[in-house]
């Protein structure tokens, strides 16, 4: 019987245990409390009368498993040829490392799991980005101004464009993506969160989810599940703001636009633009979403010979200093 969910590692290498260990417990929300050992004698002191949920253990130690019974057994291979079990790579980003082992322990849950993910303190604000003008640096802007917040808190960017233009938040093969995620939005909220812990990727210190590869995996996902989506991760993931870089091939735009705290209209300052800009307005005053107009900020980036790099370092200049202004006190 399990008094507590808990993950064990185990590896004779103590730099390795260590660092692994120390990288595990700076994480919120992992479903299982953290212990490391580097000795035989201490692993089977902490499994006496305990059944761990997770072994991680070196693959060159896998004789110790024989004697431990835990629910999920996944070995750190090192080299020492593993041909069976649950395998994950040992020398590669600690990221990489934890997103494998969330995925393998989601694998056999179902809706009897009883891990309740926890609300992590206040609500997320929500940062909707959403104009009917193309080419006006919607998704620059919002992921610059993403890693502007994270000088006040915790921020997921997540990107719902039909063809996502940077490569750098496209998965690539092999990568699960946005609408990998939403397949498992009517799971129990233990399993969604687990698997969202273990898709989300960071860039230059701001958390996301890849973009899908194409528009059309998500463009028939309906408003409600994107509301529950959007729901548990302001709710239950712990972080300050969640930035949404729209696009108009969602379903329920405006329901989800109405959920934002604050929403950021991109245009242009030539005539068409304009043009399409009020329209939109007129659109929301005609389907009373002026609910929406009210937290809604219409801006006109600064043009510039060089947009400034996503990933690079962020300096000043007029296109930094314009987001900075936008920013206010939010």
């Amino acid at each position: 019987m399990r008094s507590e969910k808990i993950l064990v590692l185990y590896d004779r290498d103590e730099e390795y245990a260590n660092l692994m260990c120390e990288f595990l417990l700076g994480i919120k929300g992992l479903p299982w409390k953290v212990a490391a050992c580097t000795s035989k004698e201490d692993l089977y002191k902490i499994c006496v009368g305990r059944e761990p949920d997770v072994l991680l253990i070196a693959a060159s130690c896998r004789d110790a498993a024989a004697r431990i019974k835990a629910g999920k057994v996944i070995f750190l291979e090192d080299g020492a040829g593993i041909k069976d079990g649950t395998v994950v790579e040992k020398y590669q980003a600690a990221e990489d490392t934890i997103r494998k082992i969330l995925e393998i322990y989601s694998l056999d849950m179902d809706a009897s799991a009883n891990y309740d993910p926890e609300v992590c303190g206040d609500k997320a604000k929500l940062i909707g980005f959403f104009s009917p003008v193309r080419r006006c640096y919607q998704t620059t802007f919002s992921v610059l101004l993403g890693r502007l917040l994270l000088e006040r808190g915790r921020v997921l960017y997540l990107s719902f464009a039909f063809c996502e233009g940077f490569e750098e938040l496209t998965s690539t093969e092999g990568i699960k993506n946005l609408s990998d995620l939403m397949y498992f939005i009517k799971s129990p909220p233990s399993i969604f969160s687990l698997r969202f812990k273990s898709m989300v990727r960071t860039i230059s210190g701001l958390d996301y989810i890849p973009a899908a590869i194409s528009g059309c995996d998500i463009a028939e996902i309906p408003e409600d599940e994107w509301k529950t989506f959007l729901f548990r991760i302001c709710a239950l993931e712990g972080y300050s703001y969640v930035i949404l870089d729209l696009s108009e091939n969602i379903h329920g735009i405006f329901g989800i636009l109405r959920m934002c705290d604050r929403i950021y209209t991109l245009t242009r300052h030539d005539r068409v633009a304009k043009r399409k800009t009020e329209n939109y307005e007129n659109i929301l005053k005609i389907y009373k979403y002026e609910d929406i107009l009210d937290k809604s900020i219409r801006c006109s980036p600064p043009s510039v010979n060089k947009v400034p790099s996503i990933t690079g370092e962020i300096y000043g200049g007029d296109f930094i200093d314009y987001i900075r202004d936008q920013l206010g006190a939010f």
